[in-house]
């Protein structure tokens, strides 16, 4: 018996074996964790959207015991398939920090692995602009890392940008992956630093133009009006780094950098 709970939110008509084979495949993991996990939190959702191939959609947040964090989301047909998917891709998170463990007890612990990089993945569902709301809203904590350590965590949390404080330059950030590719490229909210930081190896461009200053409207317009997948900006009003992003839904998304 699994030594962690299950946490589970539902949306959307899944069905309830489903469900318990979902749990019961994320109960799993705990074979393979290098530390124990001390929380799992499941969200299983049926989109009922017309057009949209993938309607089944899975996530899972891990808390370890070592102050690590998993999360994974994954896109297929069914709720079956989705957690097949999401077990195995979950399986080699925890195996890599598993690795990275061991590699430190090897080296400085500043070595980068091409491993950690995160892939792009990400699609969203066209919604006409008219239809489109700004459903979610997420604050975090300014992230102080280096740009290694937090394109390993961009990797870790199944994230397709990353907003973060660069310990080397004091600087605002963002980590963010080329559509279609894994290029990841890093951008500063005041612009390019005269040096290339020394921990950013995982990098293999540095986007010189600095962060716009916008209101959220303006924005969520940039983002319609250019048919781009995010828009990297500082807040009109706060002057924090802030991300508006194209939900998988078709609607839009705000993740700010207020602690």
């Amino acid at each position: 018996m699994a030594s962690f709970d299950v946490i589970t939110l539902v949306r959307g008509p899944v069905p309830t074996d489903d469900r318990a084979y979902a749990e019961e495949k994320i109960l799993g993991l705990e074979k393979v964790a290098h530390r124990p996990i001390m929380k799992a939190r499941l969200k299983l959702t049926m989109l009922e959207v017309p057009r949209i191939p993938n309607k089944a959609v899975a996530q899972v947040n891990l808390d370890l015991a070592d102050g690590h964090f998993i999360r994974v989301r994954i896109e297929a047909g069914t709720i079956r398939e989705a957690a097949d998917l999401l077990v195995d891709r979950t399986a080699r998170k925890l195996r890599r920090i598993g690795g990275r463990y061991e590699a430190r007890r090897h080296t400085n612990g500043d070595a980068w692995h091409r491993g950690d990089a995160p892939t792009r993945r990400t699609s969203y569902y066209p919604k006409p602009v008219e239809e489109r709301e700004l459903v979610r809203q997420k604050s975090v904590g300014t992230r102080e890392s280096t740009v290694d350590e937090a394109a390993f965590d961009m990797s870790q949390m199944d994230y397709d940008f990353f907003v973060f404080t660069d310990v080397e330059t004091g600087s605002g950030a963002l980590l963010y992956l080329v559509d279609g590719t894994d290029q990841l490229v890093l951008r500063y909210a005041e612009g390019a630093p005269d040096d290339r930081p020394k921990y950013a190896t995982a990098v293999e461009e540095i986007d010189p133009v600095p962060a716009p200053k916008l209101t959220t409207e303006e924005a969520i317009k940039t983002l319609d009006e250019g048919n781009l997948s995010f828009v990297f900006y500082l807040d009109a009003e706060t002057e924090e780094p802030s991300v508006a992003y194209h939900r998988y839904d078709g609607d839009y998304g705000l993740l700010t950098a207020r602690a």
